[in-house]
């Protein structure tokens, strides 16, 4: 026997496909929290009458594919590899002034296919890769410790792959480095604007849930996934804070905002703000959300406790911005 394992020993590792569902070798290793990636395959059974009360009579292999669940911590190298694949689209370009800093603009892609990982995980007994990897739902959390993001995955059913582990320390983000501001305006590009300049809302924690609404498709000629293909594109989250204005209350009940409640559109910016890098930069990431209502809010009033806000937000697409969200991420990285 090999000897019992801890489950701090796998480790995982993924690089981005050109082509969907074709292979490619690990260019990152992911230190990681929580992984659950398997595969998963549907036994058909034979259940047919027989002459006998006794109803199975053996099965065939049926619908197989991947999935399971990757958490990491977020930092401005590696969580992009998470982030882009949840969004498919990215363009990068030189930091102003800088020549080993770059800023990658990361949005959602229009159509199928999605953006897709080869995901490469060794659970300590033998190296499996899953190829295909679209990230179904994606969760991006922080409150008062580290911020983490969490993405549900589906794939080709796994095959023998191999890796060898490379972990690269990265500067880990945190509550301390988080920033959240509201702006209202006419439009997303005007409430855009209002955020940038606005002082920033302190609050106790933020949620972000990106959703493709992904499904695996089966075809004729193979048991295996044919394709995963994205559905509607959903974006929402929720945040808490202390009751300390009306601003939420005002925009869940007539939604509108702004002074006296006559604004069309409230956007938002979170800003996470990372170690200093090139000449002038930070690490960083930014997002985005030029239009947004309230669907709940709820106002914590326990008598023993203090008076807390919980609004949950569903992110609308702008026409002036031509988008729902935006993700931008400064790093050394040059490429993704």
């Amino acid at each position: 026997m090999s000897g019992v394992k801890l489950g701090r020993q796998p480790y995982i590792g993924v690089g981005i496909e050109s082509t969907p569902g074709t292979a490619v070798a690990a260019v990152k290793y992911l230190p990681f929290v929580t992984c659950t990636i398997k595969g998963v395959q549907t036994p058909i059974a034979d259940e047919s009458a027989k002459g006998v009360r006794d109803k199975n009579w053996g099965a065939i292999t049926g619908q197989k594919h991947g999935e399971g669940d990757l958490e990491i911590y977020v930092d401005a190298e590696n969580a992009a590899y998470l982030l882009y694949a949840a969004m498919g689209s990215i363009s990068t370009t030189a930091a102003s002034g800088e020549t080993t800093v770059w800023t990658h603009t990361i949005t959602r892609k229009a159509s199928n296919p999605p953006k897709t990982l080869t995901v490469i995980y060794n659970d300590s007994q033998d190296t499996r890769k899953y190829a295909y990897a679209t990230i179904n739902t994606l969760e991006l959390n922080v409150s008062d410790g580290l911020a983490s993001i969490s993405a549900n995955i589906l794939s080709k059913f796994p095959a023998s792959g191999t890796a060898t582990s490379a972990i690269t320390e990265e500067r880990i983000l945190a509550f301390k480095d988080y920033t959240i501001k509201f702006g209202s305006g006419a439009t997303g590009t005007a409430a855009l604007a209002a955020a940038v300049s606005a002082t920033a809302t302190p609050v106790s924690s933020f949620t972000l849930k990106i959703n493709n609404n992904a499904e695996v498709q089966y075809l004729s000629g193979s048991n295996d996934a044919a394709q995963i293909s994205i559905g509607e594109f959903e974006v929402e989250g929720d945040y808490v804070l202390f009751f300390e204005s009306t601003v939420d209350r005002v925009h869940y009940e007539t939604m509108l905002s702004g002074a006296g409640g006559t604004d069309l559109v409230r956007a938002m910016i979170i800003t996470f703000t990372g170690a200093a890098i090139g000449e002038a930069e930070y690490e960083e990431i930014e997002i985005r959300i030029p239009n947004f209502y309230l669907k709940e809010r709820s106002v914590d009033t326990a008598v023993a406790g203090f008076l807390t806000e919980n609004p949950s937000f569903i992110a609308m697409y702008d026409p002036t911005e031509a988008k729902t969200i935006q993700i931008k991420i400064t790093n050394t990285e040059n490429a993704y």
